[in-house]
């Protein structure tokens, strides 16, 4: 009986703390994996539309904020041009970085959004959460004004929220662990 109280106890342990620790950290580890993926599991994969940067056909083709790509000699923002300036496309963007082609949807040259997901604990509950006042329009979509001008509507590119994988990936856990408690 001492045996058994003790178990208990030790279950009961892990149910406050370990539980909710290994919930989160699985979690914020789950939802960093949809930027390596590109997508995000729910029951099954969704992978995000790419980035206009990417594609070539776009006007954004290539764009990469303050890129410090210098402009072409004929540029007419450049000093000394001294041939007329022909675009590469019809409405061109001067700050072109053919890194920005390659560069994965929603990591940038930082990847600050990926790592900003975090969680923390209250109570019995587990909040997992992005600081970046920017993770909402880009996790459910929505409009945002270009450079505080031009409203674009950006696509959901889901990477956090409830997953039915993740949950069963954590009940197995939880499971696990108790099933070792009482061994």
């Amino acid at each position: 009986m001492e045996n058994f109280q003790r178990k208990l106890e030790k279950l009961e342990r892990f149910l406050k703390r370990d539980a909710l620790r290994i919930i989160g950290t699985e979690a914020v580890n789950f939802f960093e994996e949809s930027f390596q993926k590109q997508g995000f599991t729910d029951k099954h994969f969704e992978k995000w539309e790419p980035a206009k940067r990417t594609r070539k056909d776009s006007v954004w083709y290539g764009f990469e904020y303050r890129s410090r790509v210098p402009l072409p000699d004929n540029h007419p923002r450049r000093k000394g041009a001294k041939r007329r300036y022909k675009p590469r496309k019809p409405h061109p963007i001067t700050n072109y970085s053919p890194a920005a082609t390659k560069r994965p949807t929603l990591t940038g040259k930082t990847g600050d959004l990926g790592n900003s997901i975090e969680y923390s604990i209250h109570g019995n509950t587990v909040r997992v959460f992005s600081d970046k006042p920017y993770a909402k329009v880009q996790n459910d979509g929505g409009t945002i004004k270009v450079f505080g001008k031009k409203s674009v509507k950006l696509p959901a590119r889901k990477f956090m929220g409830r997953s039915q994988k993740l949950e069963n990936e954590l009940k197995q856990m939880i499971d696990k662990e108790i099933k070792n408690i009482f061994k």
